[in-house]
Parts: C-alpha cells; sequence; structure tokens
C-alpha cells in the first residue's frame, strides 16, 4: 500500500510540474556547461507498417546492461513511449572516437527477432535533450549529405540474402554557445554503419580524417555465436542556429500547398459564416416583424411556422433527456480540453525539451474542465425539468471516460498479449484513475451541485401541457438525409487539415502549425452548429419542434465522412497483422467518438441559443 501510494504521488508531482512550468517558462535554464555529461535516450522501437510499438529492452544487446529506465510522464503512458538512458554517453564539446560500449553474442532468438523487426521496418528512437535523432545519409561520391525526418535510425538492413546490424553509430550534435562555457543542444543526427571488427580490434575511425574511410569496411553481419562489438562516435558541431529555433529543422521544407490548403479551408468556412449571419439572420429578423406587426394588429396568421410552435419548441427530448445532458457536458468539456491545448502550443508553453507534451497538457485540463462540464450538464437536465442532479452528475462523469476506458482495454490488452511497450500496466492505470476519482469527479459533481443551484435557465414562451401534432414535411428534411449531406459539407472544409494531422498520428511526421490548427478546429465546429442550426430553422417551419436530438446528430455527422477516410487511409499505412488492424481502428473509433461528442454537443448548445433568441423576438398572442 506505501508502493501504491508513493507511486501515485508520483504521478500528481507530475501533474504540479507542468503548472510549475507554465508558471516559470522563463525562468529555466536548459544550457549545458563545457565538458557536463548528455545522456543519449533510447524510445520505444515503431515502424510505419507494424503501428504496434515495442520497448527497446525487447532486443536484448549488451543483455540491457547499460540502460536506465527514465520516469514516464502522462502522455508517455498513452503513446507507449518508454525511455531508456542508455551507456552512449556525450561530454559536451569534446568530441571522442571509437568508444565501446559492450561485446554481445546474439542467440538464435534475438537474432530471428531482430530479423523479423528489420522486415517490418522497424526503427529505434534516439533522443538527446529531448530532441528526436535524425537519420543522417552520406553521399561518398559527391561528399554530401542528406536527412530523413520521417522515422528515426533503422536497426539494420537486408543485403543478397543476408542480414546485416548496425553496430557503430555516429552521434553528431549540434552546440550554439550561450554565454561562456554554456552551450546549447540545436540538433541531433545519427549516422548508423555496420562495421566487422576484429575480436581484438576495432575498426571505427580514431579521428576526423578516418571518418571517410568507414564505409569501406566490412559490414556487421547477423549470426548467431559470433561476438559483435558495438561502438560510437561523438562529434560536436558548431551551429548559428539558436535555442528558440532548433525545432524549425524538423519542419517540412515545403509548405507552400499546406498554406494554400490552409487558406482555401478558411475562406469556404468564413464565406459561409458570413453568409448565414448577414443574409439567413436577417431574413429572420423580417419574418419576426412582419409576425409582430399582424399579432398586434390583429391579422391572421399561417399556423404551420416556426412562429406558432411556441408552445412546444422547448419540450425536453421524448427520450434520454439525462443522457443528452450529459453528452453536451462531456463535449463541452472536451471541446475546452483541444482548444486550451492548442491554445498553450501556441504560445510555446509545451517545450519538448522537458518531455511536456500535448498529452500531458490535455490530460491536466480534462481533469481540471470537469467543473464546467458538470455546470453545462446540469444546467440542460435542469432545464429539461430534470431532479435528480446528483445522477446526472454521475452519468457525466462516467459516460465519456467509460467509453474511453473500455476501448483502451480492450487496446491495451491486445498490445500486452503482443509484448508492445505501448501495453498498460497495473500502476500506470492505478494513476490515472486516481486522478478521475480523486479530481475529475469530485470537481464534476461539484459543478453540476452548482448548475443545479443557481438561477433556472427560463424559456422565453411556456411550454404547452399537451404536445402538438407534427405534420409531414419534404424528404429532404429528414434528418437520415440531412446527416449525409451536411456531414459531407462539414468534412470537406477540415479535409485537407485532416491529411497532416493524420501524417503526424501514423506518419511519426511532427505537426508544429498549431495556430492553424487551433483555428481549424474552431471554424470546423463552427460550421458544423452553423448547419445544425440552418436545418434546426428548416423543420421548425414545417412544425417540427422535436429538435434537440437531431440537432446533436446533424452537427456530429461528419463523423460518418471521418471513419470512411479512416478507412481509405488504413489502405494507405499497409498496416500488417490482425493485432494491428485492431488497434488502428480502435484508436479511430475513439477519436470519431471524441469528434461526435464535440461537434454535436457544441451544435446543441449553439441551436439552443438560437431558437431562444428568436422565440423571445416574437409577440405571443
Amino acid at each position: 500500500m506505501i508502493f501504491i501510494n508513493k507511486y501515485i504521488a508520483v504521478r500528481l508531482f507530475l501533474i504540479i510540474n507542468v503548472f510549475n512550468f507554465i508558471l516559470n517558462k522563463g525562468l529555466l535554464d536548459y544550457s549545458h556547461e563545457l565538458g557536463s555529461e548528455l545522456k543519449i535516450q533510447i524510445g520505444s522501437i515503431s515502424s510505419l507498417n507494424g503501428i504496434i510499438p515495442f520497448s527497446y529492452e525487447k532486443l536484448q544487446i549488451c543483455d540491457n546492461k547499460n540502460i536506465e529506465k527514465v520516469e514516464d510522464t502522462l502522455g508517455e503512458i498513452f503513446t507507449g513511449e518508454k525511455k531508456f538512458n542508455t551507456g552512449y554517453i556525450a561530454n559536451t564539446g569534446n568530441n571522442s572516437f571509437c568508444q565501446v560500449l559492450c561485446y554481445h553474442i546474439f542467440n538464435s532468438d534475438s537474432i530471428n527477432l531482430i530479423q523479423t523487426l528489420i522486415n517490418k521496418n522497424y526503427f529505434i528512437n534516439w533522443y538527446l535533450d529531448n530532441l528526436p535523432a535524425v537519420l543522417k545519409n552520406f553521399n561518398i561520391q559527391f561528399n554530401t549529405s542528406s536527412y530523413d525526418l520521417s522515422s528515426g535510425i533503422p536497426l539494420g538492413y537486408f543485403y543478397e540474402n543476408k542480414y546485416y546490424i548496425y553496430n557503430h553509430y555516429q552521434f553528431h550534435i549540434l552546440i550554439n554557445e550561450k554565454s561562456k562555457s554554456k552551450y546549447n543542444i540545436v540538433g541531433f543526427q545519427v549516422v548508423p554503419l555496420s562495421i566487422k571488427h576484429n575480436h581484438a580490434e576495432s575498426k571505427c575511425a580514431n579521428s576526423f580524417e578516418e571518418l571517410n574511410n568507414n564505409y569501406d569496411k566490412d559490414k556487421q553481419e547477423l549470426t548467431e555465436g559470433h561476438h559483435i562489438l558495438f561502438t560510437y562516435d561523438i562529434i560536436f558541431e558548431n551551429s548559428t542556429k539558436t535555442f528558440a529555433y532548433r525545432w524549425d529543422f524538423y519542419k517540412p521544407r515545403k509548405t507552400r500547398i499546406h498554406w494554400y490548403g490552409i487558406s482555401i479551408s478558411e475562406t469556404i468556412i468564413m464565406s459561409l459564416t458570413l453568409i448565414i449571419f448577414f443574409f439567413f439572420l436577417r431574413n429572420i429578423k423580417v419574418e419576426i416583424d412582419e409576425y409582430n406587426h399582424k399579432v398586434v394588429n390583429l391579422e391572421i396568421v399561417d399556423y404551420y411556422t416556426w412562429k406558432e410552435l411556441s408552445g412546444d419548441v422547448f419540450r425536453a427530448p421524448l427520450k434520454n433527456s439525462m443522457l443528452l445532458s450529459a453528452i453536451i457536458g462531456n463535449g463541452f468539456q472536451l471541446f475546452c480540453v483541444i482548444s486550451l491545448t492548442l491554445f498553450f502550443g501556441i504560445f510555446e508553453f509545451l517545450d519538448k525539451s522537458k518531455q511536456i507534451d500535448f498529452l500531458n497538457i490535455g490530460i491536466v485540463i480534462f481533469c481540471l474542465m470537469g467543473l464546467p462540464a458538470g455546470y453545462i450538464s446540469s444546467k440542460i437536465y435542469q432545464f429539461f425539468q430534470g431532479k435528480n442532479w446528483v445522477k446526472n452528475g454521475i452519468l457525466t462523469s462516467l459516460i465519456f471516460p467509460g467509453l474511453v476506458f473500455s476501448g483502451f482495454l480492450i487496446i491495451k490488452i491486445i498490445l500486452l498479449f503482443e509484448k508492445s511497450s505501448a501495453a498498460f500496466h497495473f500502476m500506470d492505470l492505478l494513476s490515472l484513475f486516481s486522478l478521475w476519482i480523486f479530481l475529475t469527479c469530485p470537481l464534476l459533481l461539484f459543478g453540476s451541485f452548482l448548475g443545479f443551484k443557481t438561477k433556472e435557465i427560463k424559456a422565453p414562451c411556456r411550454t404547452n401541457p399537451i404536445p402538438s401534432y407534427i405534420s409531414g414535411k419534404p424528404w429532404y428534411l429528414h434528418y437520415r438525409f440531412m446527416c449525409i449531406f451536411s456531414g459531407l459539407i462539414s468534412f470537406g472544409a477540415f479535409f485537407i487539415e485532416l491529411n497532416y494531422v493524420m501524417n503526424s498520428l501514423w506518419r511519426h511526421q511532427i505537426y508544429f502549425l498549431a495556430i492553424f490548427l487551433l483555428i481549424s478546429f474552431l471554424l470546423f465546429v463552427l460550421i458544423c452548429a452553423e448547419i445544425s442550426v440552418m436545418v434546426i430553422f428548416m423543420n421548425l417551419c414545417y412544425g417540427d419542434y422535436n429538435w434537440w436530438w437531431k440537432s446533436f446528430l446533424i452537427g456530429g455527422s461528419p463523423v460518418i465522412y471521418f471513419l470512411v477516410f479512416s478507412v481509405f487511409y488504413f489502405f494507405k499505412l499497409k498496416i500488417t497483422g490482425f493485432s494491428g488492424i485492431v488497434v488502428y481502428f480502435g484508436i479511430m473509433g475513439l477519436i470519431s467518438t471524441m469528434a461526435l461528442f464535440i461537434c454535436g454537443s457544441i451544435s446543441v448548445l449553439v441551436s439552443f441559443l438560437f431558437v431562444k433568441f428568436i422565440y423571445s423576438k416574437i409577440k405571443i398572442d
């Protein structure tokens, strides 16, 4: 029990460090003194084809004597990026050549594993000062270098029916002098080499002059029972790039298409927004003025218009009103989480040098946003004339976390059978459960209590005790057809940006344009809400006042096309193995659920404000 409490305390301490980092960002010093020790870290072994990551421990190189587990952050628990300090040591500013890590003899099981990983294009993720390593390739003939940003460092290669292992690494570390005897790490590049050493003598370079000769050495074949010597070079290179711009190297060079695509999407969305506000709302204002004039002058008005539904339009949903209010609370919570996380990303509060990533910040914000989620859910439930705020608060605290936990549990069980580094351990589950039960739930229940005890939202019209008859309406206003049609428009506005997000998620490409992603996300949610408002208004014009659930479904309809796109993208990844397929569609299913909650919930809230506004402007006869 003492150990469990200590483990939970460590997780809570990580959260405190997140806030401490945000509040004291300007006071942190990332420089390294001349001669200070730098530990090169190794992350997971991953692949573009096999999406299931594995721990570096699985390779058993040097019998894992030279690696030390690094404490996981909250984000790393979800992503499975387990990091280790390695025996590859560098001293700031000091070059060293042909350093011996160890001798190692591979057994048949290890050889078979490495051969399988080479066949599936698995690579190692190296880190220094939390900068991911860039694969550096030399062109001997033209004496030039090229860089591969799409993946990490390969384990080896297959050539002429033989497997060769990379047993020598050249670590090129770019440094920039910050002050006297203090340097910042601004680049990390790795050149993997396969060199067949003699048992008594290493053949790697011992100076700068010998570096180019490495490529002419015999290659180290991966064979059973032979001693394999693992060696490395540490090469420091001065750079004019400052610490603030060290991530620029990882940004894609050709961004013009991205910029054009973003500009086109934003133009379409903003144009539609202007059309709605200046034409759609203007026409409604004219209708309201004409109707009020007729009521005052006792003129005859048409019955089946939206203006005559004042006694039914604010009627609670016929089914599952508590469920809808809970989903709206969760959707608003998720909307705040994504918006605030991207906002912090814009202002560089997510400093990768301290291992604080989007997931870390997102998890903390999700916990804190339990308060407004409970409040919003309770106010909607109160408007539906609900009385049991405790039950509503508990349902709100369970519905989305329950779906996520169930989905992740299935995925993690599969990963556990695959012995993947992304599999959850009991203590990881316990720490996340503790954050939910001791932080999120109390805040959510307190928010639900505040929402229920504060002043009730009053409808501008009195609801009739007997529901009115709903007449027929055109087929094209049926919510199923409108979901297909409106979802296509909303999805098309976000499609270009979605491609870059998917590449970042599944192809290990770093996403940098957080400000554009934030703008695209907000406008995407806005257009979903606007289309929902238009469809609901057209339904009201034909006497259909059951709009609550329809607004949610129409607003969340882009999820249909998101799932179709996920299937299309799956074939581009060329994922192999049943486990990889389940993991991919499991994660995309959870993301789709989150998108449904966000778009649907915001659409309901905006539609409610719209309906409340227009009915507050008419005069009831």
